[in-house]
Parts: C-alpha cells; sequence; structure tokens
C-alpha cells in the first residue's frame, strides 16, 4: 500500500541540489534569522521556525565566543569547534551544546563547505566531554543573587549609558525572573511602559511559547523596574528593536547590535566585581534564582513564581531555590516535633 507521507530529503541532498548561500555579514540573532528567512522553501521548510531560532542564538554565541577569541566562526577550524566544546562545558549541558554543534553543521552546509563537526578531531574531543560531563554528573549551582544582592550591585552604578542598560537589564532580570536568552531575545516593543507597572512579552529563544509578565513600580527609586526602564530608553533614545544592546570597547557608545545571551551573563559578572564580589559564584542565572528564593522566602505560593518565571513543573521550580538558611513556614516545624 502506497503512502501519501512526502520521503525526508537529507540535508546532504538538499547541499548538492541548491546553491550554497553567501555568509552572514555578522553572526548576531537578528542577522542570522533574516539569514534563514532567505532560504528556499525546501531548505527552510526542513526544520521548524523554533529551531531556526535557536539555531540563530547558538551560533551568536558561537560567534561571540569566536571574535573574543580571534578565530573565524564561519567557515571554522576543526579546532575552533573542539576548543570552543572544551570552553563551553562547564557552563553548558551537553544538550546544550550538541544543539549548537547541530547549528555549527547547518551553518557550514548552508555555505556549501565541509563542516568541522564532521571531523575526526571534533568527534575524538566530543566524545571525550560527553563521557565526562554527559548525563548524571553533578552540575555547579551558581550563588543566587536575592534582593540585597541587586541592591549591592546597583550601588556603584553612575549615570553613563552603560550603567542605565546595566540597570535596567538587572532590574528587569530579577523582576522578571528572566532567562540570559529570555533578556537578550526581548524586543523594546516587547516591553509596555505603564505608571505602575511594565507588561513585558517574554519569549522563550527556540520555542514559539510566549509568556506576559507584571513588573510593579518598585518602592526604591534603584530597584525600581518602571523608572530603570523608562530612564534607559530615555537615555539610549530607543524606539524600536534590541531591548539592550552592545557598547563600543570601553562603554564610550551604544552599538545598534543585541547584547548576546553571553553578554548578559558577563554583565552581571562584571557588575559582582565592581560590588567586591567573587564573580566566579555568579551567572546570568543569578537573577532569576535570586527571584526564586527570595520570592519563596517571602512566602509566595510556588503557583504564583512559575506563573512569573515560566516554570512548568513544581522540580525545576525547587531547583532554583538556594536553601543556606531556613525558610519561614517550613513543614518540619509544624508537625510536633
Amino acid at each position: 500500500m502506497s503512502s501519501n507521507r512526502p520521503t525526508e530529503v537529507p540535508d546532504e541532498l538538499v547541499a548538492a541540489l541548491l546553491p550554497p548561500l553567501d555568509p552572514p555579514p555578522v553572526l548576531d540573532v537578528d542577522t542570522l534569522l533574516a539569514w534563514f528567512a532567505s532560504l528556499d522553501p525546501l531548505r527552510r521548510g526542513l526544520r521548524a521556525p523554533s529551531t531556526w531560532r535557536a539555531y540563530a542564538v547558538d551560533l551568536t554565541h558561537f560567534g561571540e565566543w569566536c571574535t573574543l577569541q580571534g578565530r573565524d566562526p564561519l567557515p571554522a577550524a576543526p579546532e575552533t569547534v573542539a576548543d570552543y566544546l572544551s570552553a563551553q562545558v562547564e557552563s553548558f549541558s551537553i544538550a546544550t551544546l550538541q544543539r549548537r554543534l547541530a547549528a555549527i553543521a547547518v551553518a557550514h552546509g548552508l555555505l556549501g563547505v565541509p563542516s568541522p563537526t564532521d571531523t575526526e578531531h571534533v568527534g575524538l574531543v566530543w566524545r571525550g566531554l560527553r563521557r565526562v560531563h554527559g548525563p548524571g554528573r553533578r552540575r555547579r549551582r551558581v550563588d543566587a543573587l536575592e534582593t540585597r544582592g541587586l541592591v549591592d550591585l546597583l550601588a556603584p552604578l553612575e549615570d553613563t549609558v552603560m550603567d542605565h542598560r546595566d540597570r535596567a537589564l538587572l532590574v528587569l532580570g530579577f523582576a522578571g525572573a528572566l532567562r540570559r536568552s529570555e533578556l537578550s531575545a526581548l524586543d523594546v516593543t516587547d516591553v509596555v511602559a505603564e505608571p505602575e507597572r511594565l507588561l513585558v512579552t517574554v519569549r522563550a529563544n527556540g520555542s514559539r511559547d510566549e509568556r506576559v509578565v507584571e513588573l510593579p513600580r518598585g518602592h526604591r527609586l534603584e530597584t525600581c523596574p518602571v523608572r530603570s526602564w523608562r530612564r534607559w530608553t530615555e537615555v539610549a533614545r530607543l524606539t524600536e528593536g534590541p531591548a539592550f544592546r552592545r557598547m563600543t570597547k570601553g562603554g564610550r557608545s551604544l552599538r545598534p547590535e543585541r547584547l548576546g545571551d553571553r553578554g548578559v551573563a558577563e554583565v552581571v559578572k562584571r557588575r559582582t566585581l565592581d560590588a567586591g564580589l567573587d564573580p566566579s559564584l555568579f551567572s546570568g542565572h543569578s537573577l532569576r534564582a535570586g527571584f526564586v528564593t527570595a520570592a519563596t522566602r517571602a512566602g509566595v505560593p510556588g503557583v504564583s513564581i512559575a506563573r512569573q518565571t515560566g516554570h512548568r513543573s513544581a522540580a525545576a521550580l525547587a531547583a532554583c531555590v538556594r536553601e543556606d538558611r531556613p525558610f519561614p513556614g517550613n513543614p518540619a516545624a509544624h508537625v510536633g516535633l
């Protein structure tokens, strides 16, 4: 009996049938999404839109690392990819790095050049990393930045463009319990400012899912989401495009490119260092973990916290809590011990 299902076309065959693309001028999320959107329907239809967006995020991170290392990302040498994996394995899961390998392979296929991911050198390094860092290993948990820690990070900030950007990023990241990828993906039009609140549309990278989080006006000027956001957009004269953008070397002026998720983490680390803290103990996730921990200590119900964070399970939400001191209302205190 014949089937009406179309036969899946392998990437290799598509690459052989269709002409290669010119490389994108830069590797950032917006440029890569436009590059993928220019694909012919056959190649674009091989993957879901959410997968193309995930690849754009992955390639942006790879490109930022290559820039810092003075290496070419497209096309990339096998040694570059192998060193990238080795450098990132302590920060990202094996599953995330596997997706980044796929993104690198697809990008090289679109250029019509051999992928470094297919070489023996990268294969040997990848197998070794999976053996040592694969499922079952205990990952290092970064410290949480609770409200007091956030205040400490904001205290040294002054009136420069970079300071206003970093203040808005840190405050919105904390109050919205946003992942660093979600902060990076924010556009100016995703944030609706009202007198007493911000309504922020959050899109998870690699997913069509979105949620709207409400950030109320704060009691203190330095930690107020509404005033931090308004001041940042006024100083930077932002009306559209990426909400958080890169700065020129030395932070003298604003660039049009989106601040990548790695850039978000670097803001957190730099500001913890300025506040006299050990930056090795913190990362972009520290804001999200800090919000969940502070809200849990305040007795906020888990369902309300999850509505803000977008967590879909109690176990995932609980993993964000840092239990370095007793929580109020601990059930063990109410069972007659």
